[in-house]
């Protein structure tokens, strides 16, 4: 069961490749500004769907059966709360400067189409205010 909540996750990622989570093959251009934050003072407002994928990324960093926290990763969303990218390592299996935040913001980025994204939580913990909508 949990095989396919991790399998589930990495396909729902986009990064289904080793490059995808490693960083192998990645050009050194820069990549153009995605990253946007909520309005000041204003909340993200993120779709069920995308809570529930933020939920799958919290049992994927941390498998049920452990007590703490383990993996560290970033959970990014787009600013129509409707797409979501993630990077990370799951159970203490990353390497030095990873995981990288860009990388999530990156793919949230693709993943809506052009919708600038940010950086909704870093590990398990959330960064930003949110609700969630109907």
């Amino acid at each position: 069961m949990r095989f396919l909540l991790i399998a589930s996750v990495i396909l729902l990622s986009g990064c289904s490749t080793v490059e995808g989570w490693f960083g192998a093959g990645k050009s050194d251009a820069k990549a153009p500004a995605t990253e946007a934050a909520a309005p000041s003072g204003g909340k993200v407002t993120i779709t069920k769907a995308t809570w529930a994928a933020f939920e799958n990324y919290k049992y994927w960093l941390t498998p049920i059966a452990w007590h703490k926290p383990m993996g560290q990763g970033y959970f990014a969303v787009a600013q129509d709360g409707r797409s979501w990218g993630l990077t990370g390592c799951p159970v203490n299996e990353c390497i030095e400067g990873m995981p990288v935040s860009q990388d999530a913001i990156d793919i949230c980025h693709t993943r809506s189409g052009g919708v600038p994204c940010t950086i909704f939580a870093k590990d398990e913990a959330i960064i930003v205010p949110y609700e969630i909508t109907e």
